[in-house]
């Protein structure tokens, strides 16, 4: 194989070369996918096509987006690579040092760890290293199809690859005073191999009511590298790092043949959603017997609060009938 430099490729021309929504037998209506996701994401197409497992496991994530031509990477890594033309370790973590510091000194924190605090600022819009995910199919779906209505999205299934104990890789940030991760860096380019090839996930276990509404947890893992039994394939080109990491930002496959990769931490399969069924899926997760929307999935608590307050007041200025006890037998 021939191995490329910078070839201008985009994420969005490489995630098309790999889509699954005809091995899955995506039909051209949205119904088609949502009832995919209905019996749980999962195919039963004969091994050798680029398909997903066979049943589902807890080695399962889902991450929705309503472009389908963004790559898999996280909002920290976004806003570095629209400064500086490469984005190392080094500089993520010089970041993320700094990040927290400005949080604590405006009041944010208090009792926390820092990979708590991440969870925390990451869950409310602000840029972290860690990568939002779902443990739920139609959760994610919500994220694909609630905006940018005139665009297709795309919705990601990926799976968490187990260690040789059979568990998949998972950091608790509960019980850490530094981040696991603090000193992954080597010098200002290099890093720690067994944390660039590392995909961990993250459960926070319910650290908020929106947390809780959207089945999250996050990926984390060092960026990704490009090494001789780790690497990724387009049009018979092997992939140079500045195109791998316009893909995904973790050691995740896409995978042209459903082969095991026993190199990567994890391996993933994409799905696109055309815009035009964007209203249709969202009015479907809108009729969910515990329905999915923007005040489901996002919590107002803040705007709602007024409302409860009066709503309160109102009740305890109620004539409740007052209950009859029963009468006691003689």
């Amino acid at each position: 194989m021939v191995h490329s430099d910078a070839t201008g490729l985009s994420a969005g021309e490489f995630f098309t070369d790999r889509e699954i929504n005809a091995q899955i037998g995506l039909n051209d209506t949205p119904e088609s996918l949502w009832d995919w996701l209905r019996e749980g994401a999962v195919s039963s197409h004969p091994a050798g096509y680029p398909v997903l497992p066979h049943s589902s496991s807890e080695s399962m994530f889902y991450r929705g987006q309503s472009n389908a031509d963004h790559g898999l990477s996280s909002s920290l890594f976004r806003v570095l690579r629209a400064s500086v033309e490469r984005v190392t370790e080094y500089r993520m973590a010089k970041v993320e040092e700094h990040m927290l510091q400005v949080m604590r000194r405006q009041g944010l924190g208090r009792l926390m760890t820092d990979g708590q605090l991440l969870g925390l600022l990451q869950h409310h819009g602000i840029p972290t290293r860690l990568i939002d995910v779902s443990k739920s199919p139609l959760e994610a779906l919500f994220f694909a199809v609630d905006q940018d209505h005139d665009l297709d999205g795309r919705l990601f299934v990926i799976q968490l690859h187990p260690s040789d104990g059979g568990g998949i890789d998972t950091i608790n940030l509960t019980n850490q005073h530094q981040l696991e991760w603090a000193d992954a860096a080597r010098g200002e380019r290099y890093a720690k191999s067994s944390w660039t090839g590392r995909v961990a996930v993250i459960d926070p276990h319910d650290l908020d009511p929106r947390m809780r509404a959207q089945q999250g947890c996050f990926l984390v893992g060092g960026l990704i590298a490009s090494y001789s039994r780790r690497q990724m394939q387009f049009r018979g080109h092997v992939l140079a790092p500045d195109d791998l990491v316009k893909i995904t930002t973790l050691s995740i496959r896409f995978p042209q043949r459903n082969t095991a990769g026993k190199a990567w931490s994890a391996t993933a399969w994409t799905v696109r959603i055309p815009a035009r069924w964007k209203r249709p899926l969202s009015d479907l997760l809108r009729r969910e017997k515990d329905p999915i929307t923007k005040d489901t999935m996002y919590p107002p608590l803040a705007e709602v609060k007024r409302l409860a307050i009066s709503k309160a007041d109102e009740l305890s200025r109620t004539n409740w009938p007052s209950r009859k006890r029963p009468r006691s037998r003689s």
